[in-house]
C-alpha cells in the first residue's frame, strides 16, 4: 500500500516517485543525507526535498532527523525493506536490457513469403540456432504481406519491386522472373527462340501475377492460355519438374532445380520482371540484435545460392 500510495497521488510526476525512493533508500543505508547525496552524485538539498515530497505523498514521516543520525522510523523500515527490493528488481531489469542489446536473444518472429521459407529460411536454421542458443523463432508462411506492428512481428522477408512506405528496409538480394521447363519436355517440344514462340508451348500459369496470362518477355507482351493455373509457388514448381510445360516462376523457387539440371532456363537474354528481396521492420522498434543476426544470416544465405543483390 505504501508503494502504492508513493505512485499513485496526486501531483506524482511520474519519475519524481523513483527519484524520492531512490533518494530514501540511501539516505537509511548511507546515515545521513550528506553521504546519500554523495552517493547519488547530487546536492543534498536535491535528495532533501525528494524525501521530503515522498513523505508528504505518503502521508507518513519515514525518517527520524537528529542532528547526528538520520534513521528510520518504524513504518520507514517496513518502507524501506520493500524499496530496497524495488530497486534491486529495476537493477536487474536494467542489466537484463542491456544483455539483450549486447548478444542476441529471445523469441524472434519472422513472416515469410510461402515456399521463400522452405526454400531459403529453413534450411539455414540449424546452424543459426546452433550459434545463436538464446534465441527461438516463430516463422509464419503467408500468400500476401502480413501487418508488422499489429500482428507482433519483428521482421518480415518480403519480395516487391518496392516495399510499403513507413517501414525500415534493409535489400537482400535480387529475384528474377525465369522461364523454365524440363530438358524432357524442351527435347520434345522445342526451345523458344524468340518470345513470341512462348505462345505456341504449352504454359502453366501463377495466377497472383498480374500476368498470369499475358507474359512480359523481352519488351513484349505474349498472351498465353495455361493449361495449368495455380495460386501456389510450390505447385507451379511441381508442375514444371513434372514436365507439364513453361513455366515463369521466380529465380528463388528453382534456384536448385536449375543447378541440379531437373530444370532449364529459357529465354535467358529476354528481360523479364525483377523484384528485390527486402528485410523489413517496423520504424517503432529498435534494431534488436536477434533481428540484425538474423538478417545478416540470411542475407549471406542467399549469396550462397548465387541470388545476387
Amino acid at each position: 500500500m505504501l508503494l502504492d500510495s508513493a505512485f499513485a497521488a496526486p501531483n506524482n510526476a511520474g519519475m519524481g516517485a523513483f527519484a524520492g525512493i531512490e533518494a530514501f533508500v540511501r539516505v537509511v543505508e548511507a546515515g545521513s543525507f550528506t553521504a546519500a547525496a554523495e552517493r547519488l552524485q547530487t546536492a543534498k538539498s536535491s535528495v532533501s526535498e525528494a524525501v521530503r515530497a515522498l513523505e508528504e505523498r505518503l502521508g507518513a514521516r519515514l525518517l527520524d532527523r537528529s542532528t547526528r543520525k538520520v534513521q528510520p522510523t518504524e513504518v520507514g523500515q517496513v518502507f524501506y525493506a520493500r524499496c530496497r527490493r524495488l530497486l534491486e528488481d529495476e537493477a536487474a531489469a536494467r542489466l537484463e536490457a542491456q544483455a539483450l542489446q549486447e548478444a542476441p536473444a529471445g523469441r524472434l518472429r519472422v513472416a515469410a513469403p510461402e515456399g521463400f521459407a522452405a526454400r531459403h529460411l529453413v534450411p539455414g536454421l540449424a546452424g543459426f540456432l546452433s550459434a545463436h542458443p538464446a534465441i527461438e523463432i516463430e516463422l509464419a508462411e503467408a500468400a500476401g504481406p502480413v501487418r508488422l506492428v499489429e500482428d507482433g512481428f519483428d521482421l518480415a522477408i518480403r519480395v516487391a519491386e518496392a516495399p510499403a512506405a513507413g517501414l525500415i528496409v534493409r535489400r537482400l538480394a535480387t529475384s528474377r522472373v525465369v522461364v523454365v521447363a524440363t530438358p524432357g519436355y524442351l527435347a520434345q517440344h522445342g526451345i523458344p527462340a524468340v518470345p513470341a514462340d512462348v505462345a505456341r508451348h504449352r504454359c502453366i500459369g501463377f495466377a497472383p501475377l498480374a500476368w498470369r496470362d499475358c507474359w512480359r518477355l523481352g519488351g513484349e507482351m505474349v498472351a498465353i492460355r495455361p493449361v495449368l493455373l495455380t495460386d501456389n509457388t510450390e505447385s507451379l514448381r511441381a508442375a514444371a519438374l513434372a514436365g507439364i510445360g513453361l513455366a515463369a516462376l521466380p529465380d528463388w523457387a528453382v534456384v536448385d532445380a536449375l543447378a541440379a539440371g531437373t530444370l532449364q532456363r529459357v529465354l535467358a537474354d529476354a528481360a523479364s520482371p525483377e523484384s528485390g528481396i527486402f528485410a523489413v521492420y517496423p520504424t517503432n522498434r529498435l534494431m534488436a540484435p536477434k533481428v540484425r543476426a538474423f538478417v545478416d544470416h540470411v542475407a549471406a544465405g542467399l549469396r550462397a545460392r548465387g541470388l545476387s543483390h
